[in-house]
């Protein structure tokens, strides 16, 4: 064969994988970037919440971490990110995981204090792409509230 015989070879590209940690965080700065640009809180608190769910077989540590925060705001700046992003993440996790990265968000928005139209909305979009059953999406926003509810002062 020669090398003029390999450049026409048809085999298809390689489809671009997220690790289960990456589509995790790129679900969480997509509904931090939901409302204006990420701040140094925003940033932290993504952080915190990862080191909560440690997927399983992946070490966590800074470096991973600041990896998955680069590529996943290089997904996101990309022209249509948030879409193609989405595809890549629905790609990466499982169900379970799905779930797990849509409670994150919610716990994620309601840690932020402040719920803007465009947060909920994207948590509507993550709801639909997830494939999330109203009950469940429904159990798990009501939880984020009731576990959060001490930490925002929310208690009667």
């Amino acid at each position: 064969m020669t090398p003029r015989d390999k450049t026409e070879d048809k085999t298809p590209d390689a489809v671009p994988t997220l690790s289960a940690n990456t589509a995790i965080v790129f679900c969480l700065l997509a509904v931090a970037q939901a409302d204006g640009p990420v701040g140094a809180r925003e940033l932290d608190l993504i952080a915190r919440l990862v080191e909560t769910c440690p997927t399983a077989g992946e070490a966590h540590g800074k470096t991973g971490d600041t990896a998955s925060l680069g590529l996943a705001r290089e997904l996101l700046g990309a022209e249509d990110g948030l879409e193609s992003g989405l595809v890549l993440v629905c790609a990466a996790l499982d169900t379970a995981q799905c779930a797990q990265a849509y409670a994150l968000a919610a716990d994620f928005v309601m840690l932020n204090a402040r719920i803007a139209p465009e947060e909920m909305r994207l948590l509507d979009i993550l709801a639909e792409n997830f494939r999330l059953d109203p009950l469940t999406r429904a159990a798990i926003d009501t939880a984020a509230q009731i576990r959060l509810a001490p930490e925002l002062g929310q208690n009667d």
